[in-house]
């Protein structure tokens, strides 16, 4: 029911009114206070934060498809802290008194946009990753195919957002006196007795849980491939080289066995005349440190392995790392095995380690935003359920309402943050770069 301003107020002063409210005001702002503090601390880490991460892997880092998501989502973090994390500010503060519905629109319907945006980068990042990791033989995105998917991304948080603005706006809010009311900011009071509240907010909640979902399948996919390569690594298969030309099948992280014959080469077992398929571990594991006829002696021409693991070129990074041998393999002809390949293990397992700690890291980014999602999603359940309940809210309750109810910035601080523990490349360089020359 919309209210008729005419009706409420006929018998209060308009400063009566400006004065009562301005009381309720108050009240509210004290018990804002704990969300004031957050939002404080969120400005004062991710502003300088978020500026430091851009201005580093642009200039510093080779540019990866891995680098521009991470300046991407760095960009919409600080645009949140720049424009949202003020934008609430001033809301808090007219809580009772609010009168521009406009301003309202755009405003939730930027929140919306940059919160989408967010998502469909970390969604992105994950189907990315197991496409590495879990089918590196199949055809990877590029430099320029990422910055697409960035844009497509940006496009479809735009889309998402406008129908969620057009609904927003001044919403009434009753007070203990009958005769006077507030106004908020948030769904207007011409679309409070619709059915588009309603689809709003159920399409926003399938979105949520579809993004959620395909995020844990893609990284539980990544860690169950780690944790097999991780065991594989350790048992020590051997196998026996011949000079003929015949296929190789060869064995990807994900566990599917892939022929390949362009080179025509093969690695058969001494003892059977059947193609035993060939794994990373296989490898890695080649002992060498006899030479007798049991085991291989191979010599492999040209390779550098620190230049196949390389990440310098364009359209390479660290996802790339765990198909180098893959390619090793499909490139060079085993004759045999020599002492100068071996040495070369360690730097094969601590690339492997790195690789580890990225997707740990991304990991990380990626739960910090979903989770510090759901108390601001289980809020507004509570608000389409029981709207009495929480206008009825004050003193302690309403600030650990309100508190609760901005969780989903986090991620707006805290990404910086994990980047520095986590990315020992991005430590080194801001150390260097505000280290004191004494």
């Amino acid at each position: 029911m919309i209210l008729n301003e005419t009706n409420v107020y006929k018998n209060i002063t308009s400063d009566e009114r400006r004065e009562y409210l301005s009381v309720l005001q108050q009240e509210s702002t004290i018990a804002f206070i704990p969300t004031f503090v957050y939002l404080g601390l969120l400005a004062i880490v991710g502003i300088p934060g978020n500026s430091l991460v851009i201005i580093v892997y642009l200039t510093k880092m080779t540019m990866k498809p891995l680098s521009i998501f991470i300046i991407s989502m760095a960009v919409i973090d600080l645009i949140t802290c720049l424009l949202i994390l003020p934008g609430i500010l001033y809301f808090l503060l007219h809580m009772w008194d609010f009168n521009d519905p406009l301003t309202c629109q755009f405003f939730l319907a930027l929140i919306a946009l940059l919160v989408m945006s967010s998502a469909l980068m970390l969604v992105s990042i994950a189907i990315i990753r197991y496409m590495k990791m879990c089918h590196p033989f199949k055809k990877q995105v590029t430099l320029r195919q990422t910055k697409l998917i960035c844009y497509i991304n940006v496009f479809m948080a735009i889309v998402v957002s406008i129908p969620h603005g057009i609904l927003q706006g001044k919403r009434s809010r009753q007070t203990q006196n009958p005769n006077i009311v507030g106004y908020y900011c948030k769904i207007d009071d011409s679309y409070v007795e619709t059915i588009w509240p309603t689809l709003n907010s159920a399409f926003l909640f399938i979105l949520f849980f579809v993004t959620s979902f395909t995020v844990t399948f893609c990284y539980v996919r990544i860690g169950c491939v780690i944790r097999g390569h991780g065991k594989n690594v350790h048992q020590r298969n051997y196998v026996s080289a011949t000079k003929q030309h015949k296929d190789v099948k060869v064995t990807d992280f994900g566990g599917r066995t892939h022929k390949k014959s362009c080179l025509k080469f093969g690695i058969e077992n001494e003892s059977e005349s059947v193609v035993e398929p060939v794994t990373i571990s296989d490898l890695i594991d080649i002992n060498t440190e006899t030479k007798s006829n049991d085991y291989i002696n191979a010599n492999v021409e040209n390779y550098n392995v620190e230049k196949s693991i390389s990440t310098d070129s364009p359209g390479r990074d660290d996802f790339s790392d765990n198909i180098a041998l893959d390619e090793f393999i499909i490139k060079q002809r085993f004759e045999t095995v020599t002492p100068s390949y071996v040495n070369q293990i360690p730097a094969l397992e601590k690339q492997r380690k790195h690789l580890n700690r990225t997707h740990f890291m991304m990991l990380t980014v990626t739960l910090v935003f979903f989770l510090g999602f759901l108390p601001f999603l289980g809020l507004n359940v509570l608000l389409a359920v029981s709207p009495e309940t929480v206008t009825s809210l004050k003193g302690w309750s309403l600030a650990m309402y309100q508190l609760f109810l901005e969780s989903y910035l986090v991620n707006c601080a805290a990404n910086p943050i994990i980047y520095s523990l986590m990315d020992q490349k991005f430590k080194d360089i801001c150390i260097q770069m505000f280290k004191i020359k004494l």
